[in-house]
């Protein structure tokens, strides 16, 4: 596989400007020159498949209750946008099909972390996720990694499409790192920039690409590339002074 994700990628959309996960923050990064985003898709409890982190509606303001109980059409009725901000009340929450065809209209790549929901089988999201229109187009124009912590979910997707580009996310990347690639061949390695050592970059180095969460100031983003990170998910993909790292470079 050739191709390579850019220095910046922007996390949830660009979460530092527009609600994450969102239609308009799909368009604000469109706009802001974003090449490359990061979304999160998970799984309702009637199979729909949503653009969201987390597992239950608090973030925006809603109950507690896991979205595993819950179907399209009460997901449709959330207001994503006011937690952000007054300015995008009335922000529907996003769904895959939706994501997907805004992604191709707006020319944009897309990392896919797939949000396993302990409340489902990952079995049964994997496969819904791997049978949604879209993603076989993003591939071939090499503009798509899917990526998960649980790497049983990234395992199933090889079994599916073996020649498609994933990305192993670590929480705390070890020593012991590729003990966890059973059944797939990563693209890329994707890790908190916190536990990153020097001598464990340069070993993930030499065999994969290798990227890092969730980075948002220019001196750790310097700091990363110096030991030869090959670029960052950021809140602030956008900004001067992040990009000016990458130009300069």
């Amino acid at each position: 596989m050739s191709y390579l994700m850019p220095a910046l990628i922007g996390h949830r959309g660009v979460a530092s400007e527009a609600p994450e996960n969102t239609a308009i923050g799909l368009k604000r990064s469109k706009l802001l020159g974003i090449k490359w985003v990061e979304l999160d898709v998970t799984q309702a409890g009637d199979g729909s498949l949503v653009m969201m982190h987390d597992e239950t509606l608090e973030r925006f303001g809603g109950l507690p209750e896991p979205i595993s109980r819950m179907d399209r059409e009460t997901l449709m009725e959330v207001d994503a946008g006011t937690w952000f901000s007054p300015v995008f009340a009335g922000e529907p929450l996003l769904f895959l099909d939706q994501a997907l065809d805004l992604v191709k209209t707006l020319g944009l790549g897309l990392n896919l972390e797939i949000k396993v929901n302990p409340g489902l089988p990952v079995e049964q999201l994997v496969d819904a996720v791997m049978a949604t229109d879209g993603l076989d187009a993003l591939h071939r124009g090499e503009r798509l990694v899917i990526s998960s912590f649980d790497h049983t979910a990234l395992a199933r997707v090889a079994q599916q499409k073996p020649d498609w580009a994933l990305g192993a996310l670590y929480e705390r990347v070890t020593e012991q790192w590729a003990e966890s690639l059973v059944g797939f061949t990563p693209y890329s390695i994707h890790t908190d920039f916190e536990t990153l050592t020097p001598e464990l970059a340069a070993d993930i180095r030499a065999k994969y690409p290798l990227y890092c969460y969730t980075v948002n100031d220019p001196i750790t983003f310097q700091r990363l590339l110096d030991k030869g990170v090959n670029g960052v998910f950021s809140d602030r993909a956008h900004a001067p002074d992040m990009r000016a790292l990458v130009e300069a470079g």
